[in-house]
């Protein structure tokens, strides 16, 4: 039976064992958070033994294990399974929570299946550990968001900071989840919230966007949306096209997860190009600069940063 206004946090963790306590500690004494789900993606440091350490002293905590390295839909997946409370939130491992976050999106829940906050970001070698907020002043809160405006959000601009929504992580009432059969794509290591937050919305689910309350997100130079293979690029761009196929979407809905395929997509010619050029593929090479006029402009726009910089480093004598 599901309890009133409880919260489950799914914690998913990859060789995170200089950070699993920490994002432990951040929720374990929050009064609504009744269930901590950790699922260890088949490290190959303590991270298990560490969170089976808290599992033997708080019965909050419950800790699972993948039998081989999944990714971390997999891992939520298996913590899903798992729930019991009225709602699920995502803690990535090397993240935390502040004190009173939780009470704070509740307060916000009547009427909504998805309730999250700006994020405050920290970076992982900053000693002065200054916060900022991923949005930033301009956001008005709290502000509910449609469908489209999230997909929106997620598209690359030339020229401006990542503050794409698909990095949120919001309270989701479990019902909806389960009514729906909702779970992480297991074959996405990368945009996986993204992509099942889209489906949320689609399906009728209202998403509420507060002001920075308490996740504290971890800036990582060797983060999996950092860095990522030309595979995990094609599954985020390709999810959108499965979305169109098999969503209700409204036709701007439609144009807009074409432009994110597409802002994707060049990413992926580039990979494609640059490769090609190494191994003097020249068909390769011809076929990904005319993919589409978007892959043109970012291979030559790549290409014409790739000159200056070479150009700089003879001037220079290096």
């Amino acid at each position: 039976m599901l309890n009133n206004n409880s919260i489950a946090v799914i914690i998913a963790a990859y060789n995170s064992e200089n950070t699993i306590g920490r994002a432990i500690e951040s929720v374990i004494n929050e009064g609504n958070v009744k269930q901590i789900i950790i699922v260890d993606d088949c490290s190959s440091d303590n991270t298990f033994e560490i969170a089976k350490c808290y599992k033997n002293q708080n019965d909050k905590v419950s800790v699972y294990s993948t039998s081989t390295n999944s990714g971390p839909s997999k891992a939520r997946n298996i913590a899903l399974n798992k729930a019991t409370c009225d709602w699920v939130t995502v803690l990535d491992s090397d993240d935390y929570i502040e004190s009173g976050r939780f009470k704070k999106l509740l307060s916000y829940s009547d009427g909504y299946e998805l309730i999250a906050d700006d994020q405050y970001r920290v970076y992982e070698h900053d000693k002065t550990t200054e916060k900022t907020e991923m949005l930033g002043a301009k956001q008005c809160f709290p502000v509910t968001i449609s469908l489209a405006e999230f997909i929106e959000s997620n598209i690359t601009k030339e020229g401006q900071y990542r503050k794409e929504l698909g990095f949120i992580k919001p309270i989701i009432k479990l019902d909806f989840l389960l009514k729906h059969r909702l779970t992480y794509q297991e074959t996405m290591r990368l945009g996986e919230d993204y992509e099942l937050y889209c489906r949320c919305l689609a399906l009728g689910a209202k998403l509420k966007l507060i002001e920075a309350s308490g996740y504290v997100a971890v800036v990582r130079e060797a983060s999996l949306s950092g860095s990522h293979s030309k595979q995990d690029l094609i599954q985020l761009r390709d999810c959108n096209y499965e979305i169109i196929n098999r969503m209700p979407l409204e036709p701007q809905e439609k144009k807009l997860m074409i432009q994110h395929a597409d802002s994707i997509n060049i990413k992926i010619q580039w990979i494609d190009f640059y490769s090609s050029v190494k191994s003097r593929n020249c068909k390769m090479v011809i076929k990904s600069f005319f993919n589409s006029y978007s892959a043109f402009k970012f291979i030559l726009k790549n290409l014409k940063e790739q000159f200056a910089i070479r150009i700089l480093k003879r001037s220079s004598g290096k």
